[in-house]
């Protein structure tokens, strides 16, 4: 056994931060919330995620949870194909994600999905001054 590899991982120290996922590129954002959210930090953290339909929302109770539990927790589920009923953001992340930093220019944004979506949205954030190292992404196609 050896510790775990790769980059895509909160930066220490923190600051605030946006996470931004489609589909199974939440993964990781699960055990980052679970290891970061228990550690009392006050950094403030939106969860950003995107999927077609209300069924595909990938650990919707967890996420629901941790956000009752932690109020520096948000978590935005987004529906590009909504049903009738669903109440919540719809569209595409890119729209939700400059409503998450508003503003503010002073936190990262972690981005995980496919290549069209992550491109897309760095494309954005530079465009609104971010720094390249603001944005740490994970893409797959």
């Amino acid at each position: 056994m050896s510790a775990p590899l790769g980059y895509f991982v909160l930066r220490d120290p923190g600051l605030d931060c946006v996470l931004v996922a489609t589909g199974t590129g939440v993964t990781p954002y699960r055990s980052i919330l679970q290891a970061y959210l228990g550690q009392g930090d006050p950094h403030s953290i939106t969860l950003v995620f995107g999927v077609r339909y209300e069924g595909n929302i990938l650990y919707r109770s967890e996420f629901e949870e941790l956000e009752r539990k932690h109020p520096n927790f948000r978590f935005w589920p987004t529906l590009s194909r909504p049903d009738a009923g669903w109440t919540g953001r719809t569209g595409h992340v890119q729209a939700h994600v400059l409503e998450a930093i508003g503003e503010r220019r002073d936190l990262d944004v972690y981005i995980c999905g496919l290549k069209l979506m992550v491109d897309d949205v760095r494309a954005k954030l530079k465009a609104l001054g971010f720094n390249r190292k603001q944005i740490i992404y994970e893409k797959y196609d």
